[in-house]
């Protein structure tokens, strides 16, 4: 009992300390909310014209398909941590080594970290977000909060995971721009975050629902705005996000035993 204590205070201390951290770079919070802002508004000029000679498109209209998009855009805008960045970072300059040795497992100590660095992104972009709602006369309407929260709460679990399995990739790569990107564009298409799952053809939508993507942002952003309301949904997602936990627990075990540090 006092080690899980002792750990979770650790935790806690690694996260606020990652919070505080992002908190004191005002001028990129700056930047990058601006940055938000300027994005939200290109992508209501977008679908605005593609809904100027069709008041609705596979079966949604242009306010609730305006809402989506923005909804996932904005959680891929906070959720994602730069774990991936992060850990290779460590890895090429060797400070990873120090982390190693510490009583705290490597996963742990970058899942506290990204947390911290996630809440703090949030207390910038969320503001943000709803003058954007405020403008286009948007809200949101989940049917149930708790269910939207812990749907939220379990995309960036994944997320975390599968930036942390990639991440780990350096230690046997020396180059990770090509490869992050690769999965920043793919986990954004397939999950629903560059054009809504259904606008795609219904056979692959049928081959995508057996598939994590669509829970990365399809899910919690059907929560948010009301699209969803059962628990099914919620309960799949939860399934994956156990599933990727103990891949990445897996892959850290795996690829440390044959470490190497590039100049260490």
């Amino acid at each position: 009992m006092n080690n899980i204590l002792s750990t979770l205070k650790a935790c806690s201390a690694l996260a606020w300390g990652s919070a505080r951290l992002v908190a004191t770079d005002r001028k990129g919070a700056a930047l990058i909310t601006l940055g938000y802002l300027l994005a939200m508004w290109l992508l209501y000029y977008l679908w605005a014209a593609l809904y100027s000679d069709n008041p609705a498109r596979a079966g949604m209209t242009f306010q609730t398909a305006l809402l989506h998009i923005a909804t996932a855009q904005t959680l891929f805008a906070f959720l994602p941590a730069g774990t991936d960045w992060r850990i290779a970072r460590d890895i090429h300059s060797g400070d990873i080594a120090m982390q190693l040795i510490h009583p705290m497992a490597l996963c742990l100590r970058q899942f506290a970290l990204s947390l911290g660095r996630s809440m703090m992104q949030a207390m910038y972009i969320l503001p943000a977000f709803f003058t954007f709602l405020w403008c286009f006369d948007l809200s949101l309407t989940p049917q149930s909060i708790p269910l939207a929260f812990i749907s939220v709460s379990l995309s960036f679990l994944l997320l975390f995971c599968i930036d942390f399995i990639v991440g780990l990739a350096g230690f046997i790569a020396r180059d990770l721009w090509g490869i992050t990107a690769s999965k920043d564009v793919l986990v954004q298409f397939l999950g629903g975050a560059l054009i809504p799952l259904a606008f795609l053809p219904e056979s692959f939508r049928t081959f995508l629902a057996y598939l994590p993507f669509g829970h990365f942002f399809n899910t919690p952003v059907g929560y948010l705005t009301g699209e969803m309301g059962s628990v099914e949904a919620l309960l799949i997602q939860g399934a994956w996000a156990l599933g990727f936990v103990l891949a990445a627990v897996l892959a850290g075990r795996l690829l440390l035993r044959k470490m190497v540090i590039f100049g260490a």
